[in-house]
């Protein structure tokens, strides 16, 4: 994997753009009495954040100063004599701690991308200040009572909805952070947040040192035998950054394993390289994430207790489109059934074709993705070696652009100049349809040691018009394999698609038309943001997409119309075991948090009993083992991993308007597409812009048909 190089010492620097031996050599001789870049004004392209002159100790002071300077505002807001209203108390809380959110946002973000040893000393200390912090804001009774007393007078405010939307979802958030709990159920609280925030930051960590120690040495040509000459290369160039002694090596990147579970005909390293993936952060040693999973979850139930609720599903799920975990599990489980259906047949098919290739025995997880793989080229006549000289990353960036402006007239172009945080990210500027520009977008596509893995997009500044015109600058960030110098970077269609969908992401932030920070972009509900980003992955197989720009690496020729069609009747192939791998971590993750009494010590099983109770079969592995399923257990998505099937209910209903149009990028349907999903924000309730663009709720149906799947 990529790997920045640091100065050493105490003041290593987080990132080098443009320059860096120079630029890293004037900051370490600035060092001793320079000002503080966190909180100084950002004279860069953009105002993005200087990246070259940040240095980790850089964040405890900035941060020290910026939540005295939050405490300040929400105290003059508190103080204020003046009637508790919309614009007196609501506005200036949205105006409140601007170098907080910008020094928290730096500090999050390169976390997640530039994880060095040095940042992850002080990311537990930062995080447990920033939770306090938090707590002693949601639970001053003076601000809270400014708050009630501006939500209890709404009706004679004369509010447009998105400023009722506003106040209605603010003071909710301090009615759920413990507004209205007494002294005592306060510090409570408060106490279980930094240690939930504590043992978050750590569960991460684990992951990231688990995931980034593994690496399956390929020594013999033998251990090569079925790999595409693509992934010999970049397995090479790995074995290299890495200085091990070996032809190359496979590690626990996606765009990694999963290519080697696909092609290798050696049975015996698919069980090692799938057995390591299952074992990361669960197996005994320092990074065993087993421990902390039942102290989670128990402290989250009793959070959940103190602020009403009988579960923490049912405090999560309770402002969120599903309004109930009973409600999720019910979509939940209808799923599952066709899904784990759909799988038994495609599990008949592939231990058929492997007996045919002298397995003796039933399958196991390791060989589904081999036969699969078989299966597809064997009914399809087609296979990934086939189609991955045609999706270049390049050209696929091309593509992703070309979608944004064929949907919604923005443009995409590329510039330099702009601070970066490592030296592979690129930089966009991006325009409306009149030529103005409307935001930056960044793109870090390779994996490196530093990196957390997965795909996600984030922002380090989000649009909004309340002090200003602000205009968004958004990133996203993958982790594919990186080609040896010279080169092609190539892609699977898996990993297309990921690149699509976290595009979408992108999209619902540089789009956003809003005036209040609170409801920029992605900020709605958690069931809800993930919809417009797998609308997106739609567009992947579409003719309109594939005969532009699947080009050959080597020849530039269009990938044939005759690959397209087979490209297209394959899509659903295997959706089966897709579907089913997901819903496993999905209902896992709804019903570990459901539980009302005391989490099981044994966490495997725990596992093991909540995936028999549905009837998983063993040849399909949970897409996320407990240890590793940081979207649970590290936050964001605890009792809500759900939401990417309820989203897909969404977007496969949705992606039908443009079918009915007979035109995928339909101008009058793209139009809607825009107003009401992309550009909306926090501003309404989610599902009422959903039938707005839609003209009527959602179905199921969408989603089964879409897949393919059937009881």
């Amino acid at each position: 994997m990529e790997r920045c190089d640091f100065l050493a010492g105490s003041v290593a620097m987080l990132t080098l753009s443009a320059a860096p031996e120079a630029m890293a050599a004037k900051a370490k001789k600035k060092a001793a009495g320079r000002a503080n870049p966190l909180l100084a004004e950002w004279n860069t392209p953009w105002g993005v954040p200087p990246f070259n002159l940040i240095q980790t100790r850089d964040f405890e002071p900035a941060l020290r100063v910026a939540m005295a300077e939050k405490l300040a505002d929400i105290q003059a807001i508190s103080a204020a004599k003046t009637p508790a209203t919309f614009e007196t108390v609501i506005v200036p809380l949205e105006k409140s701690g601007q170098r907080l959110t910008r020094a928290t946002t730096v500090f999050y973000n390169l976390t997640g991308m530039m994880s060095t040893p040095d940042l992850q000393k002080i990311e537990g200390k930062v995080s447990a200040s920033l939770s306090q912090h938090d707590s002693t804001i949601s639970q001053d009774p003076k601000i809270f009572a400014r708050v009630k007393a501006a939500f209890d007078s709404r009706e004679s405010q004369s509010l447009n909805p998105a400023q009722t939307q506003l106040l209605e979802d603010t003071y909710a958030g301090f009615v759920r952070n413990g507004a209205l709990l007494n002294p005592t159920q306060k510090k409570r609280l408060a106490d279980i947040d930094a240690r939930l925030t504590h043992l978050q930051v750590q569960f991460g960590q684990n992951v990231l040192a688990g995931q980034s120690s593994f690496a399956l040495p390929l020594k013999t040509k033998e251990d090569l035998a079925g790999l595409s000459d693509s992934f010999i290369a970049a397995a090479a160039a790995e074995a290299k950054e890495r200085k091990i002694d070996a032809l190359g090596v496979v590690t626990l990147s996606r765009s990694s394993f999963e290519p080697f579970l696909t092609m290798s005909t050696r049975r015996d390293l698919r069980e090692a390289v799938q057995k390591g993936w299952m074992a990361v952060s669960g197996t005994p040693g320092p990074t065993d994430n087993r421990p902390l999973i039942p102290e989670i979850v128990d402290l989250r139930n009793e959070k959940a207790r103190l602020l009403g609720f009988k579960s923490f599903a049912h405090y999560q799920l309770d402002n969120k489109m599903a309004k109930s975990p009973e409600a999720a599990m019910d979509m939940m489980l209808g799923v599952w059934a066709a899904s784990l259906a759909t799988a038994k047949r495609e599990r008949a098919m592939l231990q058929e074709l492997a007996a045919a290739d002298g397995l003796d025995g039933p399958i196991k997880s390791w060989d589904w993705w081999y036969y699969a793989e078989k299966v597809r080229k064997a009914k399809y006549d087609v296979d990934e070696s086939e189609t991955k000289p045609y999706f270049e990353l390049g050209n696929m960036i091309e593509a992703i652009h070309w979608h944004a402006n064929q949907l919604f007239g923005i443009s995409f172009k590329k510039i330099t100049g702009v601070p970066t945080w490592h030296p592979d990210v690129v930089t966009y500027e991006v325009s409306d349809p009149s030529g103005k520009p409307m935001a930056l977008w960044y793109g870090d596509f390779f994996a490196r040691q530093t990196k957390q893995s997965g795909a996600w997009m984030s922002s380090f500044r989000d649009q909004q018009r309340l002090i200003g015109d602000i205009k968004p600058v958004v990133f996203n960030v993958c982790n594919y394999t990186k080609a040896p110098a010279g080169q092609p970077n190539l892609l699977s269609l898996d990993d297309v698609t990921t690149l699509f969908h976290e595009f979408g992401h992108a999209l619902h932030g540089m789009l956003s038309d809003v005036t209040y920070p609170s409801q920029s972009g992605t900020n709605v509900k958690r069931d809800f943001v993930e919809f417009p980003s797998q609308l997106m992955e739609h567009w992947v197989t579409t003719p309109e997409i594939l005969t532009r720009f699947a080009k050959h690496h080597a020849t530039g020729e269009i990938i044939p119309r005759a690959l397209v069609d087979k490209i297209i009747a394959a899509r659903n192939f295997n959706q089966g075991w897709a579907t089913s791998e997901f819903m496993m971590a999905a209902i896992m993750d709804m019903k570990m948090h459901m539980i009302e009494g005391p989490a099981p010590k044994d966490v495997d099983a725990w596992e093991n009993d909540i995936l028999g109770g549905i009837g998983a079969i063993p040849e399909i592995v949970v897409r996320y083992r407990p240890g590793y399923f940081k979207h649970t257990f590290e936050g964001g998505y605890a009792a809500g991993y759900y939401s990417y099937i309820w989203a897909a209910v969404l977007e496969c209903d949705a992606f039908q308007a443009f079918v009915e149009a007979g035109n995928v990028y339909d101008k009058a349907t793209s139009a809607k597409l825009k107003r009401y999903i992309f550009a909306s924000g926090g501003q309404a309730d989610p599902l009422a812009n959903y039938v707005a663009f839609r003209g009527r709720a959602p179905g199921v149906d969408a989603l089964l048909a879409d897949r393919d799947l059937r009881v």
